[in-house]
């Protein structure tokens, strides 16, 4: 199998290493190059070309994090690559925002898909953990792969946070702002899953920052094909 990830005019920040028509054991290791090379706690701090970091971000969002499997469609044990390429992508994308400086200032479309996707890819790991929890011989359990979700969200809910600029720094995009907004959402799809008048399937479909927020499994393909 072959995977064309990013747009054919990426430019990426590591010399050497294309992507474009990678199998998935070789784009699993380029995205281990990517922390180790760059984003490893002992490199130093990007200060430039965050523009790259920002397109790599965005494609990896787009094609690791749009959907992933729900139980009863593929058995765990089956989608160990996907399982560890998830992994690694998450990585890349805490580490980022860890260590990018002015990433959180990227376009909001990027921030809105970003955080909606994480939150949907906890959900959905939250369902695998309920009815899988743990097994002998996993490389990757469900919920090990949950908290590293849930890790790379918290980073990026941060970075948002601590990004709050100076007087002087008022015509770049306010990651703080989005914030705020992504909370308020927060907020009223937990108003929404109040008010379901029925028991809620697991395999229910969550939509952020559009309406209606909860959908019916039988509206998932079309939900998949629409959304950001």
């Amino acid at each position: 199998m072959s995977m064309n990830i990013l747009h054919p005019s990426t430019q990426l920040p590591v010399a050497g290493l294309g992507v474009d028509n990678a199998t998935p054991a070789e784009f699993l290791d380029f995205l281990r190059s990517l922390t180790t090379l760059h984003l490893g706690d002992d490199r130093p701090r990007i200060t430039d070309n965050t523009a790259s970091w920002v397109t790599i971000v965005d494609g990896l969002t787009d094609h690791f994090l749009g959907t992933f499997p729900i139980p009863d469609i593929v058995a765990w044990g089956a989608m160990e690559e996907k399982v560890e390429v998830t992994r690694a992508t998450l990585e890349v994308i805490r580490r980022a925002f860890l260590r990018v400086d002015g990433i959180h200032n990227s376009t909001e479309e990027l921030l809105r898909k970003l955080f909606a996707r994480l939150l949907d890819l906890c959900r959905v790991l939250d369902v695998w953990v309920e009815g899988l929890g743990e097994e002998d011989g996993m490389t990757t359990s469900p919920r090990s792969l949950r908290d590293a979700a849930f890790s790379a969200l918290k980073t990026v809910l941060r970075s948002f946070g601590d990004a709050n600029p100076a007087p002087a720094d008022q015509n770049q995009p306010m990651a703080w702002i989005f914030l705020r907004k992504a909370l308020n959402e927060a907020l009223d799809l937990c108003n929404d899953l109040i008010l379901v008048p029925a028991p809620l399937d697991n395999f229910a479909v969550i939509a952020l920052f559009r309406k209606p927020r909860i959908l019916s499994p039988k509206d998932h393909v079309s939900f998949v094909s629409s959304r950001l």
